[in-house]
C-alpha cells in the first residue's frame, strides 16, 4: 500500500469516526434537551374583545341610581355564558367610594343592554365607570344562535294610568322557534327625543313554549326626569345554559380570557 492509498484510508476512518461520535452526541443532546412541541394556536388572538358602546348613570331620587350600558360582541362564532365586569362609583371629589361586580351572557354578533337598577348610596355619586374584566369564550354554531328567535312586538307606553304607578310599558314576545325555553330575560329602556336613556327596567318570562306568544309588563312607581320619545324592549335567552339546545346545535370549545 503506497502513501496515497494509506492517506485515503485514514481520511475515511476519520470521517466514519466523527459521524458516529456526532450521532451519539446529538442523540444525547436530544435526550437532555428535547425539541419543544409546536404550541397550539390561541383562539383569543383572532377574537375581538367585548366592547362597551355606551353607558348611562341615572339619578332616580336622592341617592338612588340606575346604571345601564350597551355592549357588543362582534365575533361571529364565539359568544360567552359569563362576561364579568366591574363598575366603579365616584363622588363629586373624584374619589372612588364603591364598586359592583356583575356578569352577563352574550351571543355571537350580538349587541345588548346590561342594566343595574336600584343602586343605593349614602352620598351623591357623580359618575360610574364600567370595565370588562374577563370573558369565558364558547364557540357556537350559527344554527345555535339563530335557534332561539325571540320577537318583541306591540310595545306600549302608558303614563299616570293608575294610582300609585307613574308609568308602565307592556308588550308581547313571540318565541318564533321550535325550542321550549325555561327563562327569558326582558330589558326595557325608555329614551327621550335625544335618544338618551331616561328610565330602565327588567322582568322575566318563565316556561316559554315554542311557537307561542307571551305578554310582559314593567312599572315605575317613582317619576323619572324627561319625556318619553321611544321605548327599546329586548328579549334574550341564555342558550349556554340550555343543555338540550347546546347538545343539538352548540359547540363545546371553551376558554377564558382576562383583561
Amino acid at each position: 500500500m503506497n502513501d496515497s492509498q494509506r492517506l485515503q484510508k485514514q481520511i475515511m476512518v476519520a470521517i466514519i469516526f466523527f459521524l458516529v461520535v456526532g450521532g451519539i452526541g446529538f442523540g444525547i443532546y436530544r435526550g437532555v434537551a428535547p425539541v419543544s412541541p409546536t404550541p397550539t394556536p390561541n383562539p383569543t388572538i383572532n377574537l375581538a374583545p367585548i366592547r362597551v358602546l355606551d353607558s348611562k348613570f341615572l339619578n332616580i331620587e336622592n341617592n338612588d341610581y340606575d346604571f345601564l350600558a350597551k355592549v357588543n360582541n362582534s365575533n361571529t362564532e364565539y359568544g360567552s355564558p359569563n362576561v364579568e365586569y366591574e363598575i366603579k362609583f365616584y363622588n363629586y371629589a373624584g374619589q372612588q367610594i364603591s364598586n359592583k361586580i356583575g356578569r352577563f351572557y352574550i351571543l355571537p354578533g350580538q349587541t345588548k343592554y346590561i342594566i343595574e337598577p336600584l343602586l343605593k348610596f349614602q352620598t351623591p355619586i357623580s359618575r360610574a365607570d364600567i370595565k370588562i374584566t374577563s370573558v369565558d369564550w364558547q364557540k357556537l354554531q350559527t344554527l345555535a344562535t339563530a335557534g332561539a328567535t325571540l320577537l318583541v312586538k306591540n310595545v306600549s307606553y302608558l303614563q299616570n294610568s293608575q294610582a300609585g304607578v307613574f308609568a308602565k310599558v307592556g308588550g308581547e314576545i313571540l318565541n318564533n322557534s321550535d325550542l321550549d325555553l325555561n327563562t327569558i330575560d326582558v330589558v326595557v329602556v325608555v329614551l327621550d327625543a335625544s335618544q338618551e336613556p331616561i328610565a330602565i327596567n327588567r322582568t322575566n318570562i318563565f316556561t316559554f313554549l315554542a311557537r307561542t306568544t307571551r305578554g310582559f309588563e314593567v312599572q315605575w312607581f317613582t317619576p323619572f326626569i324627561g319625556q318619553m320619545n321611544r321605548v327599546d324592549a329586548e328579549a334574550n335567552a341564555n342558550v349556554f345554559e340550555n343543555s338540550n339546545f347546546l347538545r343539538t346545535y352548540g359547540g363545546q370549545e371553551r376558554f377564558k380570557q382576562f383583561y
